[in-house]
């Protein structure tokens, strides 16, 4: 039978363009294909063996039936798989870049991570928090209202920051920012991100730094909720609303109740 392949990525260039056409035997399987494909086009036989078939656009083994296949792909190693080059030597790790601080405005996401980057960096593990519209204890949220002891939360971002890089010195730009003020549904919170020059090294940094961040850095969060009510996080709750200042001395009464 005769069956046309699709190819992918580098595969391309060593068979010369994106499909070959094969002739192979009654009851072939994916293996009749890789012998065929190595026969064929030898510049590609050495890599057969981490090549994937997929057939119908599904992963396939060897011992599959090609018989009523309607597309067959052969397909390198993904964008996303190792590569088979030997490692380059190691090279002594630079300072990363420190971002830390709390922000009054809503938190700029894509120019922060712009100044974590630098051009040796292949990764950026980013935790976007953000406000919703709920809690596990309540529905209703309508906003957050942050607030800090400013001074020791910007020391101990600054601190964290530090002791992030040391603990994780594969990583090139760490940002630690915290959003304060009043903020509605959708607006983000808090910005933790790192920049390595691989994945693994940038998600492991950004876990450990969101979780010392919430541990650490003296933050206050206040539930509003469409009821008028509030809670503060943390404290028992919710309560009422925010009672309204007290008149000035000598100011009339507006109280209307009864005479004695």
């Amino acid at each position: 039978m005769q069956v046309e392949v699709r190819v992918f990525g580098g595969f391309t260039e060593r068979v010369g363009g994106p499909r070959v056409t094969l002739v192979l035997p009654a009851g072939a399987t994916v293996a009749d294909l890789r012998r065929a494909v190595a026969a064929e086009h030898p510049a590609i036989a050495p890599l057969l063996a981490s090549a994937v078939i997929a057939v119908d656009l599904e992963v396939v083994g060897n011992e599959y039936p090609l018989e009523g296949a309607r597309e067959i792909a052969l397909l390198p190693p993904v964008a996303g798989g190792c590569s088979d080059r030997p490692p380059r030597p190691a090279e002594p790790p630079s300072r990363p870049i420190l971002l830390t601080g709390l922000r009054d405005t809503t938190l700029a996401v894509e120019p922060t991570l712009a100044a974590i980057r630098t051009p040796r960096t292949g990764a950026t593990a980013v935790f976007l928090g953000t406000v919703r519209d709920h809690t596990p204890e309540a529905e209703g949220v309508v906003s957050l209202d942050y607030s800090a002891y400013e001074a020791m939360a910007e020391h101990v971002l600054a601190t964290l920051a530090e002791a992030i890089a040391i603990d994780h010195p594969r990583i090139q730009g760490i940002a630690l920012l915290h959003a304060v003020g009043s903020l509605p549904v959708g607006a983000p919170t808090i910005l933790i991100a790192c920049t390595a020059a691989h994945r693994e090294p940038a998600f492991a940094a950004c876990e450990d730094a969101l979780e010392r961040v919430k541990q650490q850095v003296p933050v206050f969060k206040r539930e509003r909720y469409a009821d008028g009510t509030h809670h503060w996080v943390g404290l028992p709750g919710p309560e009422g609303p925010e009672p309204t200042d007290p008149p000035p001395p000598g100011a009339p009464s507006n109280d209307r109740g009864a005479s004695p």
